[in-house]
């Protein structure tokens, strides 16, 4: 997903039911879940106020010549994996 000139890879269940975060809309550096009112900051994967269920899980990219990159193992910086 992109958020702004950045792009962001996460999982895609919301870790609260489960709901399809593809069908989720990224507004001002947040991904929101079309099922519940909850958010994710695009930075960290943190939950919005209120919600009380882990953050979202968020992976680093890197380019390459060949296309982008998802690195799965090391999880996102400043997230444990």
């Amino acid at each position: 997903m992109r958020a702004g000139a950045r792009i962001v890879a996460a999982e895609r269940a919301c870790p609260h039911e489960g709901a399809d975060l593809a069908r989720g809309r990224c507004v001002a550096g947040r991904l929101l879940c079309p099922r519940h009112r909850a958010s994710f900051d695009l930075r960290d994967g943190s939950v919005s106020p209120g919600w009380s269920f882990r953050a979202l899980r968020l992976f680093a990219i890197e380019a390459a010549l060949d296309g982008l990159w998802l690195r799965t193992g090391a999880g996102f910086p400043g997230q444990a994996p």
